[in-house]
């Protein structure tokens, strides 16, 4: 199964323990020292039947490697960028909570979720009323897909589609999404889907910091139940809500980072490719990255 996989770069493990990065064509070790053996060589033409032979440009990745320098100091090796944390959230009444920018918020969380199961706990979100999305929701958008799944998809909130159906991703990004998995051997059955929100803010806006922390610990939740061997982030939204980040997403792209210790990998969300196909390469790229790490997973590499 490695061989499929062997044009891709192999990740070291950083001495902090926390952050595994890739550059350019080569594997760095914590010295910053490239590793023999790992060059990758890119297909002039994709092989995925999402894409086209025009999808990607060599200027997505000069804007990713401009994007990536602004986080990263003189006396970093090539490639190291500021380290992610996830934070634990704890379980109780109404109290003040710091939100990203280090400002206390009054936020409602949620007692007793350890002792749900996924049953239960989908039971609980379709009758919270936790922040004010519940007053325009039709239905919220749990999750769906294996609960034994080693493999969750991430995305940021329900749209239109979803609200009125009670499922993510069920729109045109949803169907590309489907594409997407199938393109590197998964189905929806065979994964886990679910969104950083579970009911959709009007009119898709970008979710509220207090919606998010409403939301968080069902999500956490989720995902102790799930116990997957990876998350796959859709998005700026989801990924810097997730790992609790500001970080631009063609940083977040260039490394794995750690939710409650899942190996968590960011790319862009679907609708972001139907609004720039040019993102599409570099998408493929993604999918197959995390098809590797799920395959290594499964067979305790």
């Amino acid at each position: 199964m490695i061989d499929r996989y062997r044009k891709y770069l192999l990740r070291r493990l950083m001495t902090s323990g926390d952050t595994l990065y890739r550059v350019g064509g080569s594997a760095h070790s914590a010295e910053g020292s490239p590793a023999a053996g790992t060059g990758i060589e890119r297909s002039s033409e994709p092989a995925s039947p999402w894409l086209t032979p025009e999808d990607g440009r060599a200027k997505q990745e000069r804007e990713s490697i401009r994007g990536a320098a602004l986080f990263s100091s003189p006396a970093d090796p090539p490639g190291k960028r500021t380290e992610s944390a996830s934070g634990t959230i704890r379980v109780g009444s109404s109290k003040e909570q710091p939100n990203l920018f280090g400002e206390a918020e009054n936020v409602t969380l949620v007692d007793g979720l350890e002792g749900l199961d996924l049953v239960a706990l989908e039971k609980m979100v379709s009758t919270c009323t936790k922040c004010p999305l519940c007053d325009g929701r039709t239905r919220a958008v749990f999750g769906e897909g294996d609960p034994r799944a080693k493999i969750v998809f991430v995305g940021e909130a329900p749209g239109k589609n979803e609200d009125l159906e009670g499922k993510p991703f069920v729109g045109r990004a949803g169907q590309l999404l489907t594409k997407i998995l199938a393109s590197v051997g998964f189905t929806r059955e065979e994964v886990y889907i679910a969104n950083v929100l579970k009911c959709r803010p009007p009119k898709n806006r970008d979710p509220k910091e207090e919606e998010v922390m409403a939301c968080k610990p069902y999500l956490k939740r989720q995902i102790e139940l799930l116990n997957p061997a990876l998350i796959c982030a859709l998005g700026r939204v989801a990924a810097q809500n997730l790992l609790e980040t500001n970080a631009a997403l063609s940083v977040l792209r260039k490394n794995i980072h750690f939710y409650e210790g899942v190996k968590t990998l960011v790319t862009y969300h679907p609708a972001a490719l139907l609004r720039n196909p040019n993102l599409k390469r570099p998408a493929w790229e993604d999918i197959q990255e995390a098809r590797r790490i799920y395959d290594e997973a499964l067979n305790g590499i």
